[in-house]
């Protein structure tokens, strides 16, 4: 304990090394909800705090909207000592208000678990970070979900978002009229649009990944930015370009996206050693660049010979033929074989994997009847359906309605224990899960009857199956009934099939 204690002030004094403090007796301020910090609310501390503070929120759960308006670290303290599972939770407290909403210069927010109002049924009013007319300001291993807007950037400059994760909202990470920010090796997954450039100039985004959104990457109005070894997979636009010019996209991956790129009244972007595998690669109307002086990209549908064996294939990759979109200089051979696949981060493998496998493998069943079972893995899900229907919910320990349905689950476990499993999933102990079943709001229940096709097969309230999950989706606090109902319908017909 004394050696954590030591770790923890070693690493509060670093990062304290690296803000900009105003002030030579900058101190550490202590939160923890449970009264034995110096404070019980994030806010009352920053209310009290002096820039150049640094502000240490003990874990927790933290129902509260936050302003930010001095020169602040304020720091999960579950981040510093290492311990995964002891997180730091910050709930909005009024859902039209951003969680945190950030109006200084030099403010840092590291290690949060970030959410809006978990049981509401609108997700078009708030955000989880929110900053305005800011610099120098760091975002760093925050995970945001169930917020409308993740991260926004307004009218700010020279900002640091990086290792944040950003899943099932409306927008990921928005730069809007912002500039000279750096984005790095966040995950921004399940949202309508991945990540939002609007009106912005000269940010950079590497290393990032951009997973099963409807926009990956989406330029609007924006300029003069640079995208590097970006992954940016199962979209149904990759990245789309309206009235975008002069942007910069090299060493990308654009995985199984449905168009890798679109480009719509847009200009002068060049692309080069990017790595394009979709269904439709590219939609350009002919003034855009599709190859430097020395590269072009490589596309999965384009092969040919290589004649003087310098690695670019002899004739050209035509995008548009009629515009005359063309890569003169299409490559042989595949980025990821070499030094593209050593820029993928250990998150960013986690993720291919789990979407590309979809379905592990059954394990050994490991179903306990007449409880609740508490998982975080695909494979015991699995094991549990080779002995009957699965009631699946998905939930979170912050989330109000979710402890309302508890009783009902236990009620649930010992009705039906005999015949189906009752499991239970905390979002936060694997997010993956989370956007892998699609989740927008929480508490969400659903009754998995078996696998077709790769595909999970449900039980919808009137008694017929589905493989899309949104028709069989129960969301929120319901009756016990309700679900009563919708098992009665899986048994019944589990014994149908069985008696042939």
């Amino acid at each position: 304990m004394k050696g954590n204690l030591v770790q923890i002030i070693i690493i509060i004094f670093l990062f304290m090394l690296g803000t900009a403090v105003t002030q030579a007796d900058a101190v550490v301020i202590t939160v923890n909800n449970s009264e034995e910090g110096d404070y019980a609310s994030i806010q009352e501390a920053v209310n009290n705090a002096q820039n150049g503070d640094t502000i240490l929120v003990s874990p927790g759960v933290y129902r509260e909207n936050i302003i930010v308006d001095k020169e602040l670290t304020i720091l999960s303290s579950s981040t510093l000592s290492g311990l995964p599972t002891n997180r730091t939770y910050v709930i909005g407290a009024v859902p039209d208000n951003a969680v945190f909403s950030i109006s200084s210069g030099n403010v840092t927010i590291d290690g949060f678990h970030i959410a809006g109002d978990p049981s509401g049924k609108d997700m078009y009013g708030n955000a989880g970070l929110y900053l305005e007319n800011v610099r120098n300001c760091s975002l760093g291993n925050n995970t945001l979900i169930l917020n409308d807007l993740g991260i926004v950037l307004k009218n700010s400059r020279g900002n640091y978002l990086k290792g944040n994760l950003v899943s099932s909202g409306n927008r990921g990470i928005t730069l809007d009229n912002s500039e000279d920010n750096i984005l790095s090796n966040n995950l921004v997954v399940r949202n309508s649009q991945g990540v939002l450039l609007s009106n912005s100039v000269n940010n950079t985004l590497v290393n990032n990944t951009a997973g099963s959104n409807e926009i990956g990457v989406f330029l609007l109005t924006s300029q003069g930015n640079r995208l590097a070894n970006n992954l940016i997979l199962k979209n149904e636009y990759g990245i789309r370009g309206q009235t975008a010019g002069s942007n910069v996209l090299i060493s990308n991956n654009l995985y199984l996206n449905d168009i890798g790129v679109h480009l719509n009244d847009s200009s002068n972007n060049s692309f080069s050693e990017n790595e394009f595998i979709n269904l439709v690669n590219a939609v350009d109307g002919g003034r855009n660049l599709w190859n430097s002086s020395l590269a072009g990209n490589f596309w999965d549908s384009h092969t040919g010979a290589d004649a003087d064996g310098n690695g670019i294939i002899d004739t050209p990759y035509a995008i548009n033929r009629t515009a005359g979109a063309t890569d003169y200089m299409p490559l042989v051979n595949r980025l990821s074989s070499g030094k593209g696949s050593q820029t993928l981060s250990i998150n960013c493998n986690a993720l291919l994997n789990l979407f590309n496998k979809k379905y592990p493998p059954n394990t050994p069943s490991t179903r306990e009847k007449n409880v609740v079972v508490e998982t975080t893995e695909l494979e015991q899900i699995n094991a549990s359906l080779e002995e009957g229907p699965v009631f699946l919910r998905l939930g979170a320990e912050w989330c109000g309605a979710c402890q309302s349905m508890g009783p009902i689950l236990d009620e649930l476990a010992v009705r039906y224990g005999e015949k189906a499993t009752i499991m239970s999933i905390n979002i936060n102990q694997n997010v993956q899960l989370a956007t892998y079943f699609e989740v927008g709001y929480i508490p969400d229940s659903s009754v998995i009857m078996g696998i077709e096709n790769g595909k999970y097969v449900y039980m919808q309230q009137d008694g017929n199956i589905t493989t899309d999950r949104a028709q069989a989706r129960i969301v929120g606090l319901e009756d016990k009934s309700v679900f009563e109902k919708v098992l009665e319908h899986a048994i019944a017909y589990e014994e149908r099939v069985k008696s042939g």
